[in-house]
């Protein structure tokens, strides 16, 4: 699959573009299938919300199980990733956030490539979030909200620390914006939050000022994020100090697959 120019040009202008009906029904369902699996298996890759119960986030799943290392490689995500970056990739990091009916919290608004920066050594913004809607987005379960054309700002310089995080999972509250800072940004970039059915395929900018409040809703919304980065702005030593539960450690360029997601 390839972006057209308009595509591309509203990428870089707002610094994320949403497409629809990326996966078909039946596939989409092959992940989440893949999902319920994968939640099964026990370890630090999977993170709570505050109840020490409820399922907020799951990392690493292409790691684990076939369909999300099928997935990782598929034309209609990584093909697009490798037009914005222009060069061969890989993938940083994979998480799938969940909000479930009527209790997923809220993420804090902040930038993606300086919590990275500083937890991984990455040297440059150049990675390209790829997210795929696992359920229908709508303005109740609590879709993400973007500052549109906020990537253009650069690194928001953060008082952030990763001290203290043994599981190494960083809450987007350690980098968060304070409401002061917000009110002012939102004064430049308006507030959107795109929203599709599931199947849908969004991509964002790694500097793209980005949060979203609680599901009030009776309704489940899960999204699988693929962060892909080039692999000549790979951190050196490869991964380090990236936890193996949460990333691949595995820089080498990822092939396209051209097939339609299934099982096997």
């Amino acid at each position: 699959m390839k972006l057209t120019k308009e595509q591309l040009a509203t990428y870089h202008n707002d610094g994320y573009l949403l497409l629809n009906d990326v996966f078909s029904s039946d596939e989409t369902e092959t992940v989440c299938i893949a999902l319920s699996e994968d939640q099964r298996v026990p370890g630090p890759h999977r993170i709570t919300e505050d109840d020490g119960v409820t399922l907020r986030s799951i990392y690493a799943s292409h790691a684990r199980h076939p369909v999300f290392a099928r997935l990782v490689r598929s034309e209609r995500l990584l093909g697009p990733a490798q037009q914005i970056a222009g060069e061969d990739l890989y993938v940083h990091q994979m998480k799938i956030n969940s909000k479930q009916a009527f209790g997923g919290e809220r993420w804090a608004w902040h930038q993606d490539y300086i919590v990275w920066r500083d937890v991984d050594n990455m040297p440059a913004p150049s990675q390209v979030n790829v997210a795929i809607f696992l359920d229908d987005v709508t303005e109740f379960n609590g879709p993400v909200i973007f500052l549109r054309g906020s990537h253009r700002l650069g690194t928001l310089e953060r008082p952030g620390s990763t001290e203290g995080h043994e599981s190494g999972h960083i809450d987007p509250d350690e980098y968060s914006l304070t409401p002061a800072e917000l009110a002012d940004l939102v004064k430049q970039h308006e507030m959107v939050s795109p929203k599709g059915t599931r199947g849908g395929v969004l991509l964002f900018s790694s500097q793209i000022v980005h949060g979203s409040g609680t599901n009030i809703s009776p309704f489940a919304r899960r999204l699988l994020i693929l962060t892909y980065n080039p692999v000549s702005d790979a951190p050196r030593p490869v991964g380090a100090p990236r936890a193996e539960h949460l990333a691949g450690r595995d820089a080498t360029p990822l092939v396209v697959d051209r097939g339609p997601l299934d099982r096997h």
